[in-house]
């Protein structure tokens, strides 16, 4: 099996069999027969009559399915064994998952961890509030620790965030440390630190830079992130990353001063020779309280969505026009089943988690800091302990459609994408039982 292969096996989890090659960054759903002939050959090599038989499955069937992971690069023919280990979870007693109404993995698949809070912007919209005078950082100690559970536990994506991540002390080490492990490495940057140093980094680590970019022009950029002058240091930071090779994204939030300027961006985008733009909406947390001018109104930003799905096909393969987050978080489809049986269920809690600054696990990066949702301490309890703490019951199960104050008695629910997530209510009213605060067919 290829290197690149990470395993799950997760059958109290609607019968969930997955490959998933973090370099590719693609998935592919198994049959329980066909987990176990990539399982055994995850450290070995072997014939197909030894793998249909261990298998369990015809030898037509397990050669036509081996075919078909070689053509896609999960497996490789005629290559001694390298003792490559498998992050399928196997240390988790089943009576764990009986504390919970609704099925959840065994681990993640994707983990935010927050690095540090160290920052040289002053973004309106940051999740965090700290401030630089006691910025926190996490040790290579803990970090260590952490990625090495995140691995064994199968997890598939990590991304590392800050603050500013260039600004840990440690960055060096921690991206070489990064290098070791066996899963998709992802950094979230403002580009205004990066230079041919950082972007060495970022290359024999194999991680990949995702940069925020707010604006075409860079006076509104400026005013965004807080700081003058930061515009024209990332603009840098792409040609950079542009001119060594890397595949990166941009992450672009849409508020009153850019909205109508999102072609603009997109082209500067594809001029810089990112891969990828991915358009976000402002959401009313961290730093974001204090500055609500900057936020569009409802009716604006869906106007604004219809002009990206158009833009998504008009530039085609030049750019990938990502909105996958824009206005609400898409749901699993395995919520939208729950949601059928009458329970609320969202990402959180199933294929989400995230670690701050300060070691404090939270179950999205909407309510980072906020000690109401802390689920635990990566310095008190395993990531896995954390993960099956009671606590998580409110994403498990413990709210039903009936419980929702207004949500449950909507004639339009059934159709509803926003309803899933309880932190947005939350974080609108203090109330996560409450509406969607952009929703506007709430019944009386």
């Amino acid at each position: 099996m290829s290197s690149n292969i990470v395993l799950r096996s997760e059958p109290q989890y609607y019968n969930t069999y997955a490959a998933y090659d973090y370099r590719q960054v693609s998935t592919e759903f198994l049959t329980k027969e066909e987990f176990a002939a990539l399982k055994y050959i995850s450290s070995r090599s072997a014939a197909i009559d030894e793998i249909s038989k261990e298998a369990e499955v015809k030898r037509d069937q397990c050669q036509k399915f081996l075919k078909r992971m070689l053509r896609l690069g999960y497996v490789q023919k005629n290559v001694a064994p390298s003792g490559i280990r498998t992050a399928e979870r196997v240390d988790v007693s089943p009576t764990l998952y009986e504390n919970f109404p609704l099925p959840f993995l065994s681990a993640p698949t994707s983990v935010d961890v927050f690095i540090t809070s160290r920052c040289n912007l002053n973004c309106v919209h940051c999740f965090s509030d700290s401030e630089m005078a006691n910025p926190s950082d996490l040790s290579m100690e803990q970090l260590r620790s952490t990625f090495d559970q995140l691995e064994k536990s199968g997890v598939f994506e990590v991304r590392i965030n800050g603050g500013e991540p260039f600004l840990h002390p440690r960055i060096e080490e921690i991206l070489a440390l990064l290098r070791e492990k066996r899963f998709r490495r992802v950094i979230l940057t403002n580009g205004t630190v990066l230079d041919s140093r950082t972007i060495r980094l970022l290359q024999e680590s194999d991680t990949t830079p995702t940069v925020s970019l707010d604006d075409s022009e860079a006076e509104g950029h400026d005013l965004f992130r807080g700081v003058k002058g930061s515009f024209s240091r990332t603009i840098e930071a792409l040609r950079l990353l542009q001119d060594s090779k890397i595949q990166y994204g941009i992450n672009c939030c849409l508020h009153r001063r850019n909205l109508r300027r999102f072609r603009n961006i997109i082209d500067l985008a594809v001029k810089c020779g990112a891969s990828r733009i991915a358009f976000l909406d402002l959401k009313a947390a961290g730093r974001m309280r204090n500055h609500m001018e900057w936020i569009p109104s409802n009716e604006e930003y869906q106007e604004a969505m219809l002009d990206l799905m158009m833009a998504k096909v008009r530039y085609g393969r030049k750019i990938d026009v990502a909105l996958d987050t824009f206005l609400h978080c898409d749901p699993l489809k395995e919520s939208a089943q729950e949601a059928k049986r009458g329970y609320v269920s969202c990402q959180a809690g199933k294929a989400r988690l995230t670690v701050d600054s300060d070691g404090s696990i939270y179950p999205c990066n909407l309510v980072i800091s906020d000690p109401k949702w802390i689920m635990g301490n990566i310095n008190n309890d395993t990531i896995l302990d954390v993960w099956f703490s009671p606590k998580w019951l409110f994403f498990r199960g413990g709210v039903k459609t009936s419980d929702l104050i207004e949500c449950g008695k909507c004639k339009n629910l059934a159709k509803c994408k926003d309803f899933f997530c309880r932190l947005l209510p939350y974080l609108a009213d203090g109330n996560p039982l409450g509406p969607h605060p952009n929703c506007k067919t709430q019944t009386a």
